[in-house]
This record gives structure tokens, sequence and C-alpha cells, in this order.
């Protein structure tokens, strides 16, 4: 009987997080294009002049893709 109700303890942390990520779920937007939107950014990160403005352009790159995917996933 112990081991079930430990058993229970475990699983029910993952059921109440796959019930939050099903309840949240709406269709995907087509106007959001994270992806396109990453190699454009990359495009014209490599136009830079240095070594150091293109690496800082990159990963503001990263930084802008890491957020548009974010805004995706959940919404805000």
């Amino acid at each position: 009987m112990v081991s079930l109700i430990a058993k229970l303890m475990r699983l029910v942390p993952v059921g109440l997080a796959i019930l939050f990520v099903l309840a949240g779920t709406r269709t995907a937007s087509a106007e959001i294009a994270c992806f396109t939107d990453l190699a454009n950014c990359y495009q014209r990160a490599a136009t830079r002049d240095t070594w150091w403005e293109r690496s800082l352009g990159g990963a503001d790159c990263e930084l802008g893709f890491t957020d548009c995917t974010r805004r995706a996933i959940v919404g805000r």
C-alpha cells in the first residue's frame, strides 16, 4: 500500500504537467517566422566590418530567435 502511494506521488506531478501543456495548446500562427527572421538577421550580421561586430550581431540574432520562439510557444 505504501509503495502504491509513493508511485502515485511521483506520477501526480508528471500528470499535472501533461495536463498543463495540453490545456495551453493552441494552433500555430503562420505569421510567426522565427527561422526566416533568424536567417535574415545572420545575413545582416555577416555584412559587419569586424569579427567582433559580426560575433555580437550573431549573438543578437540568437537572442532574438530565442525570444521569438518563446513568444510562439507561450504566446506572450
